[in-house]
């Protein structure tokens, strides 16, 4: 038996407006589980936070590519 068997069987014992409960927490989950799968890569992206010089966007050539300063 599979969980959505299992909670369909628990879920069919209970009166009517604990079944309401029930059905609102699901709906609840899966908005949150939506939220994250669609978020779209380039906010991801946004939201790294990393260590690094505090000049890393002036001198990137220089730190990303080994080349000398002028």
């Amino acid at each position: 038996m599979n969980t959505a068997e299992t909670i369909q069987q628990k879920v069919f014992h209970l009166p009517p407006q604990a079944q309401e409960e029930v059905l609102e927490i699901i709906e609840q989950i899966e908005q949150r589980y939506q939220k994250q799968e669609n978020v779209h890569p380039l906010d991801l992206l946004a939201e790294i936070r990393i260590e690094g010089p505090p000049d890393l966007a002036e001198r990137h050539d220089y730190y990303a590519h080994g080349k000398l300063e002028d």
